[in-house]
């Protein structure tokens, strides 16, 4: 292999030597500075991106604050008007039960008065059949013509002890 023959290892450092030397010159002058951009194109759009990250995050922040306050406020409206809604519903509820209560009352004492007068009504007719049952006894065991007026004094002074 020619390159490493010992005559031309003069020739190969120096060539060596002169090429590294422009490559690094190379390298410094255009690659490095290029690369420098690149970096701080890189690190601009990062911060950028950070901020508008940040910025966003307020931007939420504040969203989602002033969406739990529309909650709360909706919440205690809700819970007011339940509350209202319910007291409304008990009013309603205990005035139809105090209608109720009193239709129930009146045909309770409707009912009352129709029973009063039916009982006294088959007690008239009690009295009036015991009366003539009396007479028809006194006039069978006497023999006579019984007095009807007596049958019925009679009659009556019995019921008043009954009672």
């Amino acid at each position: 292999m020619p390159q490493f023959d010992p005559s031309s290892f003069a020739s190969q450092l120096f060539w060596l030597a002169v090429f590294f030397t422009l490559l690094y010159q190379v390298v410094i002058k255009l690659v490095i500075p290029g690369l420098g951009g690149v970096m701080e194109n890189r690190q601009r759009t990062i911060d950028e991106d950070l901020a508008k990250a940040a910025d966003l995050k307020a931007r939420t922040d504040a969203a989602i604050e002033s969406y739990e306050a529309a909650l709360a406020e909706a919440r205690g409206r809700a819970q007011a008007l339940l509350r209202e809604t319910g007291e409304e519903i008990a009013k309603q509820s205990e005035a139809r039960n105090r209608e109720v209560a009193e239709a129930l009352a009146q045909q309770v004492a409707e009912g009352e008065a129709r029973i009063a007068a039916a009982q006294a009504a088959a007690l008239d007719d009690v009295r009036d059949a015991a009366a003539d049952v009396t007479a028809a006894l006194t006039s069978k065991l006497m023999g006579g013509a019984a007095d009807q007026t007596a049958a019925r004094a009679s009659v009556d002074a019995v019921m008043r002890e009954a009672r």
